[in-house]
């Protein structure tokens, strides 16, 4: 087979392809309409993050197979390359003890003021008193995002003698005994840790996961950092937090835009910055290489996809139109859990049954891990994922359903805890989603929603439409659910704009409500 390597990848990477039969050109800094003019002669492409693989590009490819040497596929049109039929495989593994690495020399070089010390240093002052630092040693650090970097960090952590806390409602408590680790929710750890580290993906849900409310809920003492993706950490809002000394100080590789250019937090003393180097060890770009030329020779030679970012064989028509809704369930029922997840059973009912519903429970199983796992969460190794998080995934099936034609529902263990929702399609309106916790509801599961735990008493309704008015939030549907009236009860409101955090916490003392959880369905 032909292989165009686009990008620099490692030479051993390259030797590896070549000794397998392959033809490989190395033509890297292509521009899309070069990439046009020759990539019909090519069976395979290998990328880093410089390429960008545009929809053009693909159409007018004969790609049977795109590698990414390294973990982000930002940089690929997925959508167009599961159209065509092209297999997109990344290399989640070779970067992971680089970017730990960089995490903890981001957290000593905080601790002890390096990057200060250097530069007054270098301009001719000896400010020893003003750069004393801090010893790590006793000290707590709190991890967000428990997946493979986070797990790494915290082996490091704990050999430096520091106490680690983590959240990541994706791991189960039995992994985390086993890590040493305590899990907390998250406003523990905001309010313990004297450092905190961000490892997760960027998603709706974990869009500005660091905003104005979050950082006021540090330790004036504390640090920030975060080498996993930019927007995660509303960068007004630290420029703020740290001009203001709200916290200590911040080390960022990372940022909504790339280079930051004219970002201000460039200009501040306690803000320490990289650009992008958390991955960028000759041993990183070198395990890279070699695991993308690897996985291809496999996938080429034997036709096993290891480490797929897509899954581009046709689905059952029947099937298809639950995929969506299904993974639309995961990530609903995750979030209402809040707390650690043991297990996730998924039960499928009625006609859908009569197919192979597999896809379907890993549809759930993908939705629920993404907004937590930096890796690339898919139907084909969800369930891998969910196992290495301590996870037990049990699904059922029945034929029978009393009013639905079809229904999907997903349950979450935690710790104690029990969260349920469950989706239909109903003809003329789409896919919606029917019930949530035991209870009748029926709304269209897409954008964002607050769900509150009620008593049904007169006056409720009228004092969270008051609230949310007073803050400006718009309530575009309302759906009140409840098992008897003046018991127990759920509202469901559908939202312009997500709520901020303190007005959900507002929510939370209105009398005769017991909780308030805000969902987000991109």
């Amino acid at each position: 087979m032909r292989i165009l390597v686009a990008d620099e990848i490692s030479e051993k990477g390259v030797k590896l392809l070549e000794a397998s039969g392959h033809k490989v050109d190395v033509r890297t800094k292509l521009k899309e309409d070069e990439l046009v003019s020759i990539i019909g002669g090519y069976d395979a492409m290998v990328v880093r993050s410089a390429t960008k693989v545009t929809r053009k590009i693909i159409e007018a490819s004969k790609l049977k197979v795109i590698g990414r040497a390294g973990v982000g596929v930002d940089n690929i049109d997925l959508q167009a390359a599961t159209e065509k039929g092209i297999l997109v495989m990344n290399a989640p593994s070779g970067n992971v003890i680089s970017t730990a690495e960089h995490t903890i020399a981001l957290i000593l070089a905080l601790a002890r003021n390096i990057p200060q010390a250097d530069k007054s240093l270098k301009s001719g002052k000896w400010d020893r008193k003003k750069y004393t630092g801090r010893q790590l040693s006793g000290k707590v650090l709190g991890i967000i995002g428990l997946g493979k970097v986070g797990t790494e960090v915290a082996k490091r952590a704990i050999g430096l003698g520091m106490t680690v806390i983590a959240y990541d409602p994706m791991v189960s408590p039995e992994l985390a005994v086993k890590l040493h680790v305590r899990l907390v929710d998250r406003d523990m750890l905001l309010s313990d840790a004297d450092f905190i580290t961000i490892h997760t993906p960027l998603t709706a849900q974990t869009k500005n996961l660091m905003g104005k409310d979050q950082l006021a809920r540090m330790k004036k003492t504390a640090f920030l950092i975060n080498t996993a993706r930019g927007g995660v950490i509303n960068e007004e809002a630290l420029f703020e937090a740290l001009s203001e000394k709200v916290i200590a100080g911040a080390a960022l590789d990372v940022y909504l835009k790339e280079p930051p250019e004219e970002s201000k937090l460039l200009q501040l003393e306690n803000c320490i910055t990289t650009p992008h180097l958390a991955a960028s060890t000759k041993e990183a770009q070198e395990e890279v290489g070699s695991e993308i030329a690897e996985q291809l020779n496999l996938y080429i030679s034997q036709g096993i996809a290891k480490n797929a970012v897509n899954m581009p064989a046709k689905l059952d028509p029947m099937l298809k139109p639950y995929m969506e809704l299904s993974m639309k369930l995961g990530s609903m029922v995750a979030q209402l859990a809040k707390r650690n997840v043991q297990s996730i059973e998924v039960k499928c009912s009625g006609a859908i049954t009569l197919k192979d519903t597999n896809i379907l429970v890993a549809a759930v199983v993908a939705g629920m891990l993404r907004p937590m796992e930096q890796r690339e969460v898919n139907l084909i190794n969800a369930l891998t994922l969910a196992k290495e998080r301590g996870i037990k995934v049990v699904s059922a099936s029945t034929e029978e359903t009393p009013r639905f034609k079809n229904l999907i529902e997903a349950t979450v263990s935690s710790d104690g805890g029990r969260s349920c929702v469950g989706g239909t399609e109903i003809p003329d309106k789409g896919m919606r989603i029917v019930l949530v916790n035991g209870r009748s509801v029926e709304f269209e599961p897409k954008g964002n929603f607050l769900f509150i735990e009620q008593f049904d008493k007169p006056g409720v309704i009228g004092d969270v439409g008051a609230l949310l008015g007073k803050n400006n939030i718009n309530i575009a549907h309302m759906d009140v659910a409840r098992d008897k009236p003046r018991g127990n009860a759920t509202m469901v409101l559908s939202l312009d704009e997500p709520a901020p955090a303190d007005v959900i916490e507002k929510l939370k003392s209105v009398e005769n409500i017991k909780d308030a959880t805000q969902i987000i369905l991109s």
